[in-house]
């Protein structure tokens, strides 16, 4: 089934794209664009979504990278990243450099909580995944005592849905109890919305509905045609690099889009965060390659 994490994760790059580099580079400095408003207005604003898609492609994201976790399907790359902005946020003159850095620190810590719940009898992984959410419930509960924290945890029960779909397609967890276990993570990520200042007024537990909705149909209708469009190469390049893509779209883009007039400056910004998100793949893959030989 990596056909659906093909399309899924190349979708949450696409629309992260949207949402955090054209959309907020255009809020950020009072940029009005046709294109922009009429989606904001006939598709966003119906649809209570938030921020020009970027929340719903991190919440498809991190349904997709929990599916392959439970599928013990890891990106090796995610660990030299994680560590690279962990180490630019405790450094003071980096810190907030990568806003969006957290994506993949949270979806790390996921793997190794996947991998942990896969030691657990068959039957009772799901134990584990419902373990999960509430960590992520005692997490979110931290809102007046750890900053930050709290509205990352918000986006993790997404994870824990994409373990659960696989679970359920694994034949290990009836489809009443996926279903049951997927309303637990949705009414966590309610709760995260009342307590969080942070999203207040964004409507995460639509985006989060919606996500679950498609990746749902994503892992239980995927067929020829679906296998067709992950076979494209540039469906499979966003896919692979999208772990690179996010943190680089405000961190990276924004500055270059600033370099030159709209639209050249946007189209500068693009060419620029994928060539750093190639050599960050690259760089990263071969880093993990030389790892595991040494070892």
């Amino acid at each position: 089934m990596r056909t659906p994490v093909i399309l899924l994760s190349a979708s949450a790059a696409v629309l992260t794209a949207y949402g955090y580099l054209f959309g907020q580079w255009a809020d950020l400095h009072d940029q009005r664009f046709g294109l922009l408003d009429v989606t904001r207005e006939w598709i966003a604003r119906p649809l209570g979504l938030g921020e020009d898609f970027g929340p719903l492609g991190l919440m498809l994201l991190l349904v997709a990278a929990g599916y392959a976790a439970a599928a013990g399907r890891a990106p090796g790359e995610l660990y030299p990243l994680a560590a690279l902005v962990v180490v630019a946020h405790l450094l003071p003159p980096t810190a907030g450099l990568v806003p969006l850095g957290w994506v993949a620190v949270l979806a790390l810590v996921g793997f190794l909580l996947a991998r942990g719940t896969a030691l657990l009898p068959a039957r009772f992984r799901w134990t584990g995944q419902l373990a999960q959410l509430v960590l992520a419930l005692n997490a979110v509960a931290l809102t007046d005592f750890v900053p930050d924290l709290p509205a990352a945890a918000a986006f993790f029960p997404l994870f824990v849905v994409g373990q659960l779909l696989h679970t359920n397609r694994a034949g290990l967890l009836p489809a009443w109890a996926c279903g049951l276990l997927i309303a637990a993570a949705l009414a966590v990520v309610s709760i995260a919305d009342r307590v969080v200042p942070e999203l207040d007024g964004w409507w995460y537990p639509l985006a989060a509905t919606y996500a679950v909705l498609l990746g749902a149909v994503a892992f239980l209708l995927a067929g020829p045609t679906a296998d067709r469009i992950a076979a494209n190469p540039v469906v499979g390049w966003l896919a692979d690099r999208v772990w690179w893509l996010i943190p680089l779209y405000a961190a990276v883009g924004h500055p270059l889009a600033e370099l030159l007039p709209h639209p050249a400056g946007i189209l500068l910004a693009v060419a620029g965060v994928g060539l750093l998100a190639e050599c960050g793949h690259r760089g990263a893959r071969l880093l993990v390659q030389r790892t595991k030989e040494a070892v």
